[in-house]
């Protein structure tokens, strides 16, 4: 019997639902907040996660979802490497706040 074609699927096939776990604001500022290598670095993470706060009403998710993305992205062209994990706040202690 020859081997069988694997099965081609799309995305209107495939109906996958990824549930994300619920994220506060404090605990994106606390993500950026430790990614950030300089002290100047933290004042912008902090400032556009301020705004990005502040516009999500008026953003679909996806644009919201982006706008994250490119906050974390501003910290990647000098420091393009994950922060040792002794300079990272347990989870525990990050504040919990208002919800994305």
């Amino acid at each position: 019997m020859p081997p069988r074609a694997p099965p081609s699927f799309t995305r209107k096939e495939t109906p996958l639902t990824l549930t994300l776990p619920n994220w506060t604001w404090d605990y994106l500022e606390t993500v950026f907040e430790d990614l950030a290598q300089t002290p100047a670095e933290k004042v912008a993470v902090l400032h556009l996660v301020a705004v990005t706060r502040e516009m999500s009403p008026f953003l679909s998710k996806l644009d919201l979802l982006r706008e994250i993305i490119c906050i974390g992205l501003v910290l990647l062209p000098d420091h393009d490497r994950p922060p040792s994990a002794a300079n990272l706040r347990p989870s525990s202690t990050a504040a919990s706040g208002g919800t994305c």
